[in-house]
């Protein structure tokens, strides 16, 4: 699986990156201020290092779970006009299916029909997605995290993120989308969805 990290101190990052780096190190992203730099292979340290301004630094490390593709764009986040998505999960081959019918697409990259689908349909169209996931998104003006019943996502009350349980941390109720407040450091609920259940090996079992 993939890992979404979070944090406005860049040795905090550090920190996730190694707890996280079991989940895969296929390709890695670096995102502050609306500006990312990405590449492939294990994640890049020098580039947290050479962060010389403040914000909220948000890392993707990707396992291909897609196939060893290496395309540019399908690093995370995926990027649709002003809005991004940073993704954690798989979708099940019928979740695909059904993204591809309602976006009326031969996109297979289960991020970018995932997150096409919340920019055209809203965060309702979760509810019809069959597949496991953990989610940051950006919608041009505010971020929101989710996840469904078998995702995971941790926080704590500075905004530290993680894929991966930490000291003091807590997982985000599942089928809840909350919004991040970054002057505040908070979060708040605003709105729900259910988790579509499917019949898919998760951890070595059938769910």
């Amino acid at each position: 699986m993939c890992s979404i990290i979070g944090s406005f101190k860049k040795e905090i990052v550090a920190d996730l990156v190694r707890l996280n780096e079991e989940r895969g190190n296929f390709s890695w992203s670096i995102t502050i201020n609306n500006k990312t730099k990405k590449g492939f292979g294990p994640f890049d340290f020098n580039q947290l290092e050479q962060i010389d301004e403040e914000g909220y630094i948000i890392s993707h490390i990707q396992a291909p779970t897609g196939g060893l593709i290496e395309d540019e764009n399908r690093i995370h986040p995926t990027m649709n006009s002003e809005t991004k998505l940073w993704h954690n999960g798989i979708l099940t081959p019928r979740g695909i299916r059904f993204l591809q019918n309602e976006l009326k697409t031969n996109e297979t990259f289960d991020t970018k029909l995932l997150h096409d689908a919340i920019v055209k349909f809203g965060f309702e169209i979760l509810s019809s997605i069959e597949g496991l996931f953990s989610c940051l998104y950006y919608d041009g003006e505010d971020y929101f995290i989710f996840r469904t019943k078998h995702g995971k996502l941790y926080i704590d009350s500075n905004l530290n993120l993680s894929s991966e349980r930490f000291k003091d941390s807590k997982c985000i109720n599942f089928d809840t989308i909350y919004k991040i407040d970054f002057k505040n450091k908070n979060i708040s609920k605003v709105g729900d969805f259910k988790t579509k259940r499917f019949n898919y090996i998760i951890h070595g079992e059938l769910e």
